[in-house]
């Protein structure tokens, strides 16, 4: 009879504590990468840059006060590029401003699953570290194309690509992340967290800021 009463009080705090939940998130921060474009004869460099921002969303499931699993997703977009002006060309007898631009680009696409570890320091206030992997697709390319813009109407525009080249690469990798959420609500908490994650194409440091709903 005791073994049963004691069965049925662990099964009845584990269901309590255990609750799914979901969340979204936006970030800013830095990506280390491999692909810098480089147009020689024209002198052109290009590093695509993390501009604006790192968008995720996840869905959890607490096991219990201290542990989760959870299951993430997050975009974002590198970008750099040159342009400059040729001056007036002359085409079948009208006058067009020339002009000559280069752009490259990485566009990541990334999925972690990761175990969290949450520690209460009040009522308000959680801690909560995160450590997983990451499998990400980055889409890079780069373009060349030149652009003729007719001197008396700007709404009259030729743009010739000149040259242009793509790739993919599907990397798997790890993610480390650490943070804090306050409860605003029983159920909705706000937070950030410093993130850190890496495979053999990018590594990408991030601060974020976010919200959690729990069920």
């Amino acid at each position: 009879m005791t073994r049963t009463l004691l069965t049925i009080l662990a099964a009845s705090s584990f269901s309590v504590a255990a609750a799914p939940y979901v969340g979204l998130e936006y970030g800013f921060g830095t990506t280390d990468h491999d692909f810098e474009t480089s147009f020689e004869t024209d002198g052109v460099n290009l590093n695509p840059e993390l501009e604006d921002g790192i968008f995720g969303g996840f869905v959890g499931y607490s096991i219990n006060d201290s542990w989760a699993v959870e299951l993430g997703y997050s975009q974002f977009e590198l970008d750099d590029s040159r342009s400059k002006n040729l001056g007036i060309v002359d085409i079948n007898g009208q006058k067009y401003h020339h002009e000559m631009d280069w752009d490259s680009s990485v566009k990541a696409k990334q999925i972690t699953l990761a175990p969290v570890f949450s520690y209460a320091l009040n009522d308000k206030w959680t801690t909560k570290v995160k450590a997983g992997l990451t499998y990400t697709q980055y889409e890079s390319k780069t373009i060349k194309s030149e652009e003729h813009e007719l001197v008396t109407n700007d709404d009259v525009e030729m743009d010739t690509t000149l040259f242009h080249s793509s790739e993919k690469n599907n990397e798997l990798g790890a993610m480390l992340s650490i943070g804090a959420e306050y409860k605003i609500f029983p159920q909705l908490t706000i937070g950030t967290n410093a993130k850190y994650q890496l495979d053999s194409y990018a590594n990408t440091a991030s601060i974020n800021i976010g919200s959690t709903y729990y069920f």
